[in-house]
């Protein structure tokens, strides 16, 4: 083994029990380089969350996620409006079949340490961007919901029909989707090298 790369978890990279660790007792020469990708994913998310636009859209995305899938009344709306949607555009000819492709799915959350996870998060948000706006009108509209609800839902309602919401969600699909092309050609060129 000529050397390692995991992320900066302290059980990969410990420097006693680490696999760093573990790795350098049979084998000294096995240099520790902190994984490319994984700094990559940190950076980029570090510089997102200082452009304000950008922290104000991840905010509000996770607003919405935290009050659609809060409670699995809400997350059943959403599965049942998304099913519709889907079988109306399956019908129209506008979205492809296929394995994986019709799937109805719930929405993700971002997290920061995982490479395609705000990808994965703004493509689920984009594919059910008329669902999610279905089951907040319900919530806000629903007689038996608390002022409280309602008035949650009324206000995450504004943010995602907003320009500048929906802006920096399709920009911020593309970044992500050619960085990821950038990572996967990344490895390529590694693995070939």
């Amino acid at each position: 083994m000529r050397g390692q790369g995991y992320n900066g978890a302290s059980n990969m990279r410990g420097a006693f029990n680490g696999l760093h660790a573990l790795f350098l007792r049979d084998c000294p020469y096995a240099y520790y380089v902190h994984c490319f990708a994984h700094r990559l994913q940190l950076a980029l998310v570090g510089a997102a969350e200082k452009q304000d636009y950008v922290w104000e859209f991840f905010s509000m995305f996770a607003n919405v996620v935290n009050i659609v899938s809060g409670s699995f009344k809400h997350l059943s709306e959403l599965q049942t409006a998304h099913g519709i949607e889907v079988d109306h555009s399956v019908a129209s000819g506008e979205r492809e079949t296929g394995r994986g492709l019709s799937q109805i799915g719930n929405l993700q959350q971002t997290g920061s340490t995982r490479w395609s996870s705000h990808f994965n998060s703004v493509c689920s948000l984009i594919d059910k961007y008329g669902s999610i706006i279905v089951v907040l009108e319900s919530i806000n509209n629903y007689s038996t919901n608390s002022s409280a609800q309602c008035g949650e839902a009324r206000g995450t309602m504004k943010a995602p029909k907003s320009f500048k919401f929906l802006f920096v969600l399709y920009l911020m699909h593309k970044i992500w989707a050619l960085l990821i092309c950038f990572a996967e050609l990344y490895k390529v060129n590694q693995l070939i090298s």
